[in-house]
């Protein structure tokens, strides 16, 4: 498990260091890519009314970064360091510039704008409509009490 995690710290840092601009672009894209999918599985989830519509809805989308290598910013906080710890040939500065940063920017580039934005965009209208409702029905509460 050692070897496995130093080699994994080391790819996910000097790996794109090796590809220079090139990686930086490969590591916000699987960045971004990433958390669309974690967000995509907490959104989907809350659609679904039982537990097992829920627990798959969750499901599919986190495997499906995982399988694909995608990179997320919480999962690296401990393989990178628990690399280093181990003895990989990797700095705190190599970490940070070609993984953390540029990670964790994708990451919430991903949660912010292909689920966040788009679920914002695509519901307004409706979300707005239920305020609106749910607070002119609270308004005729309070002055029904009132009379």
């Amino acid at each position: 498990m050692a070897k496995q995690l130093i080699a994994v710290s080391e790819a996910k840092t000097l790996g794109y260091a090796k590809l220079g601009g090139y990686g930086l672009a490969v590591i916000l894209s699987k960045a971004i890519l990433c958390n669309w999918m974690v967000t995509l599985g907490v959104a989907m989830a809350m659609t679904s009314q039982s537990t097992i519509g829920k627990i798959a809805a969750m499901w599919l989308p986190i495997v499906t970064f995982f399988a694909q290598g995608f990179e997320h910013s919480v999962v690296n906080m401990f393989v990178i360091p628990a690399g280093m710890l181990l003895g990989a040939h990797v700095s705190a500065g190599d970490w940070w510039l070609w993984n953390q940063l540029p990670v964790t920017l994708g990451n919430v580039a991903g949660g912010l704008v292909f689920t966040g934005l788009a679920l914002h965009l695509t519901h307004r209208k409706t979300a707005a409509r239920g305020v609106s409702a749910s607070l002119a029905g609270e308004v005729r509460g309070v002055l029904s009490d009132r009379s």
